[in-house]
Parts: C-alpha cells; structure tokens; sequence
C-alpha cells in the first residue's frame, strides 16, 4: 500500500488536493495533505506569530512533524510550486522515511537558494519584482488573489467553479518563507528517486528540462499551474504509476 504526503504551495492549503485524493485513496492508498503554518485552516495563527517567524524552516518542520507523528514511511512525497522547496528540505532530514519524491510544476532548489530565486524563470520579472518588493515593504504577507481573472491569470484555472473554489479558499502567503533559503547537504536525500510533473503552460519548461537532465523521471502535463485542480485525474494516474515503480 502506498503512502502519499501532498504538500501544497503558495496561497494554498491542504485543501487544494480535495479533487485528487479521492482517486488516489481508490487504490487504497493512505493520503495526508497537510496544511503549512499561517496558511488554509491555519491562517488564524497569523494574529499570533510574528510574520518574520514563519520562515521555510517551519514549513519544514511541519511536514517533518507529520512523518514522524504519524509514523510514515516509505512515503511518495509530494510538493506543488513552493512546497518544491519545503520537500527538498524535509528530505535533508528524514530522507530514510522517503522513497520517491515528485515536484508538481514545483521548484527544484540548489542549497542556499530561496522561492525568490527561482521565480525570474519561472514567473518572469514582473512578477518576480512584486513579489520581492511585498517582502522588502509590505506586512510579512503576500496579497492573495482578489479575483477569478486574477485565478486564471496566475494558475491557469478556467472552471467557473473551480475559480470560485480557490478564490474562496485562498490566503495570504507568508513572505518570509519565500526569502529563506533551503539548506541541503545530506548525502542520502541526494540518492532520493525524484520526478518532475508539469511544465507547459505552467511556465516550467525549464525546471522540466533541468529535471530530465538529471535523469529524473519527467511526466509532462499540458495544464496551467494548479495541476491538481485543473487536471486531478490525469496527476492522479502519473502519481499512481510513480507509485507501482517503487521497489516493493
């Protein structure tokens, strides 16, 4: 029986794989779909932390919490966009519970590099320039989407209500996290079999051709950025047969 820990991005929570985890768990799979701190149903503990304190550390903390609380292992673990950086820290310290790791339209760090880095490729200057500028002089949160154009712009949902779902669920994103950078090192999360999924519309051509260069498995989808909305039943089948090529 497989074991999946999907892990959301940015503006997110765990309830952005509500649509995907049905068919996973069809297979009898076990699913956990954390939420990070400050963000979905944990946006209410911003009133109580210092923005500044929610860092990528304690994103990292959080997923690693729920493998070793839950005593997990053999884990597929998954990261969509920012979380790309929160799995690859979480596989430098408890790689031993981890057995494949897959990055859906999701950021693949070099140690030291924050999200900041990797957004000018991926999201272009002008983007990259807002989301710079909200962490030198905003309030420690990223702005959210405040409209449903603004949810198909950036994520490349169409759906009507599919729109009005994200835009209903959707909060600010804790800006440090985006400017911690990722510390990597542990030999063993080197020897972690990785996937990339995505690419095309998401802007993530480079992050996949990157991937395929480093022999990672590539499994292209022709979606916008939100995979698992957009297209929860085609990522559900590339996680499903990831899972049947992990040794037994």
């Amino acid at each position: 029986m497989t074991t999946y820990v999907l892990v959301h991005g940015a503006w997110h929570g765990g309830w952005c794989w509500k649509k995907l985890v049905p068919f996973l768990k069809a297979t009898g799979a076990d699913v956990f779909t954390p939420t990070l701190t400050g963000m979905g149903e944990r946006s209410h503990l911003n009133r109580h932390l210092n923005p500044s304190d929610i860092t990528l550390d304690m994103h990292i903390q959080d997923i690693v919490q729920v493998l070793e609380y839950e005593g997990l292992e053999d884990v597929v673990l998954v990261g969509h966009a920012y979380a790309g950086m929160v799995i690859t820290g979480v596989a430098e310290v408890c790689p031993e519970r981890i057995s494949h790791m897959v990055y859906v339209n999701g950021v693949t760090p070099s140690d030291g590099e924050s999200m900041v880095d990797q957004l000018l490729p991926v999201r272009g200057p002008e983007f990259t320039a807002w989301v710079q500028d909200q962490i030198d002089n905003g309030d420690g949160f990223l702005p959210a989407p405040s409209s449903a154009d603004e949810i198909q712009r950036r994520w490349g949902i169409n759906n009507p209500n599919d729109q009005a779902w994200t835009l209903a669920n959707v909060c600010p994103q804790p800006a440090t996290a985006m400017a911690s950078p990722v510390h990597m090192g542990n030999p063993e999360a080197v020897h972690i079999p990785k996937s990339f999924v995505g690419g095309g519309e998401s802007g993530f051509d480079s992050v996949a051709e990157r991937a395929m260069n480093s022999g990672w498995g590539v499994y292209p989808v022709a979606s916008g950025h939100d995979t698992m909305i957009t297209h929860s039943d085609e990522l559900a089948q590339i996680l499903i047969s990831i899972s049947k090529q992990l040794p037994k």
